[in-house]
């Protein structure tokens, strides 16, 4: 196992004016545009798909529009689920998330990786309160994620605290089942991770492939407050994150 893997991670908010990017993306990608019935969520998707070829597109030294993206769902094989960077990136292992304002795309060479990140919930949401017999201050679909030992930890924080700590645990572990390629497949109550004051780490998982041999490596995002964000690597020991700006890039490359 590799000691260290570097992972670039872009930022951006969702393009304006998701349509006028279309010429990048492939007749697929175009097909799953169609199907968008929100422009938010068309934006959102047309950002990564654009964020992604761009930053490939930087690391291999060639134009964006040469990237090419492959998805394929491992259990259906329909035009859905991770993209494959295929032809000339060949090689480069990537993953998109988006939640709220944020697209994020991790790029790492060589080993598969997994990108979450996720908006913290608003007051109007937190104030809808837990389930019945669940923690104060926690929406019920957080606990959702919580081994035992987890909860016991969220338990003996603050209430104020406890839906911002539960939002850490959600994205680590998502992280991770989407580098392993698992996504909905596992519950999130199989993978145990560090809490989340200390660095992120995951410590164990249950079922197929549990124990603590070949687990990923794990790091948190440094993002502002209204957001968590956690990459995942396989077939390292630590994750070395690298932030830049798809603000910036898009920017350099399109001006």
């Amino acid at each position: 196992m590799h000691q260290e893997a570097e992972c670039h991670v872009w930022l951006q908010r969702p393009l304006t004016r998701p349509a006028s990017w279309f010429g990048l993306l492939e007749p697929a990608e175009l097909s799953r545009c169609s199907s968008y019935v929100q422009e938010l969520d068309l934006a959102r998707f047309v950002t990564g798909r654009v964020l992604a070829r761009t930053a490939l597109g930087a690391l291999l030294g060639a134009p964006p529009e040469t990237v090419r993206l492959r998805t394929r769902c491992a259990e259906c094989g329909g035009a859905h689920g991770k993209p494959e960077a295929v032809g000339a990136a060949a090689g480069w292992e990537l993953s998109i998330s988006h939640s709220g304002e944020v697209v994020a795309v991790a790029v790492v060479r060589g080993r598969a990786v997994g990108v979450d990140v996720e908006e913290f919930p608003g007051p109007s949401d937190r104030a809808r309160g837990p389930a019945p017999g669940g923690l104060a201050g926690v929406p019920a679909e957080f606990e959702l994620v919580l081994t035992d030992e987890e909860r016991t930890v969220v338990a003996a924080l603050p209430p104020r605290d406890r839906a911002r700590a539960c939002l850490t645990y959600w994205t680590r572990k998502e992280a991770v089942l989407k580098a392993t390629g698992e996504g909905l497949y596992t519950a999130m109550t199989d993978l145990g991770v560090s809490p989340p004051h200390a660095p992120a780490a995951l410590l164990h998982r249950h079922g197929p492939g549990g124990g603590t041999r070949s687990l990923p490596a794990l790091a948190d995002l440094p993002m502002d407050g209204a957001y968590h964000g956690a990459v995942a690597v396989l077939g390292a020991r630590s994750v070395a994150v690298r932030m830049h700006s798809g603000a910036e890039m898009l920017a350099e490359r399109f001006r």
